[in-house]
């Protein structure tokens, strides 16, 4: 909660000043695609080849503030579904360790984004549309704040994880339940191309490296699974457990044995094609038409 206030305070000047230059301003719409890199599946060093079986989707809505011809602001909030399974995994130890789970994402993020390759009209050259003038390429970067809430399947239900102590949270001593929000540091590259007026469509992908390691419930060491099951019953138990050999059977692995890799945090990221509206007017002249899709502005102030 503490996080979501102190990035609302960071946006809410954004917002103030993006009501007086209305014309600096993009409403923009996101959907695509979500993955995961952590302790469930693969490895976090074999993204493409181990994470992108367990794809969920991501949608947004953001405010884009121009600050220069070269310089955006943007705030955003994200929701996406992450999930990862050892079933899939090409390592024959998370195989037989056989965990699984699902999590919901709500995020927050305030970006600063570059461009490298600009539209050429926002400097108010005349643009020729099949020259490339419309294009637009990006970098950005920021920070993120996310709740999260992973989840495992048992018998035809989803159970929520965290509160079930599966690697003895709660009964260990000194071992508190984890936090179910977090922070990450945000960093991706994207293209965008402006339709004609006020419109622009576009895609860009991102990765969020977090602070936290229970993404996916998983960080550290199998508990006595005995203990669980006496202090959070029999689901617990199951849910902390469900290491199979190669043969399928099911067997419990000795207290303190290891379960995850705690020196390295989770990951997760986004691939979505965005939408974007430009608000108002900066009462600048523009015109379309003539051979080649000429767009032609009065004045040197920004302009789409």
């Amino acid at each position: 909660m503490k996080k979501g206030i102190l990035l609302l305070l960071m946006i809410l000047p954004i917002l103030t000043h993006a009501q007086r230059r209305q014309a600096r301003v993009e409403l923009v719409m996101m959907g695509g695609i979500s993955g995961y890199a952590g302790d469930v599946g693969g490895d976090q060093t074999k993204f493409l080849s181990d994470h992108l079986k367990n794809l969920g989707p991501a949608y947004g809505l953001g405010a884009r503030l121009h600050i220069t011809n070269f310089m955006a602001v943007r705030g955003n909030f994200n929701y996406a579904v992450i999930s990862g399974a050892d079933s899939f995994a090409n390592h024959e130890g998370r195989i037989t360790r056989n965990l699984s789970f699902q999590s919901t994402i709500y995020e927050g993020s305030l970006l600063l984004e570059l461009s490298i390759i600009n539209w050429k009209h926002l400097i108010g050259e005349r643009v020729n549309s099949s020259r490339g003038g419309r294009a637009n390429l990006y970098l950005f970067g920021g920070m993120a704040f996310f709740a999260f809430n992973p989840q495992g399947y048992y018998q035809d239900r989803w159970y929520d994880l965290q509160p079930l102590g599966t690697e003895g949270q709660g009964i260990k001593p000194n071992t508190p339940k984890y936090k179910l929000s977090s922070s990450a540091l945000v960093m991706g590259a994207g293209y965008r191309y402006l339709l004609g007026g006020r419109w622009s469509i576009g895609m860009e992908a991102g990765f969020r490296k977090t602070n936290t390691d229970y993404l996916d419930d998983v960080s550290k060491e199998y508990w006595d699974n005995s203990q669980i099951e006496a202090t959070n019953g029999t689901v617990a138990a199951n849910l902390a457990d469900r290491s199979v050999d190669e043969e399928g059977n099911s067997f419990i692995r000795a207290g303190g044995s290891q379960r995850g890799n705690s020196k390295i945090k989770d990951y997760y990221g986004f691939a979505q094609l965005t939408l974007a509206f430009k608000l108002g007017s900066d009462g600048n002249s523009q015109s379309y038409g003539g051979k080649g899709g000429k767009f032609r502005t009065r004045s040197r102030c920004f302009q789409f």
